[in-house]
């Protein structure tokens, strides 16, 4: 992968392409999401999320389901991970 050069407000900053790379969306304690990808050997870096409509696609493995609770929608872990009984 090439990397390049430019200027990111008053900083110069080292940029490379990250079309395909795969990471996961986390949240902090703090409730700001950020964007983590891990290496081979299991260290990650974790990225400051400034990108306003990012397209993401949901992997089959990735135990996350839809949930619409009185018109209210939640992206959340799977009904299996998080316990819930079915009613």
């Amino acid at each position: 992968m090439t990397k390049n050069t430019y200027q990111y407000g008053n900083a110069r900053a080292e940029v490379e392409d990250a079309s395909g790379l795969s990471g996961v969306l986390c949240k902090d304690v703090d409730g700001d999401y950020f964007f983590r990808v891990y290496q081979p050997d299991h260290s990650y870096t974790d990225y400051e999320l400034n990108h306003d409509d990012l397209p993401v696609t949901i992997d089959q493995n990735a135990l996350a389901s839809l949930y619409k609770v009185e018109g209210h929608h939640v992206l959340d872990h799977s009904p299996e991970v998080l316990g819930l009984s079915k009613v």
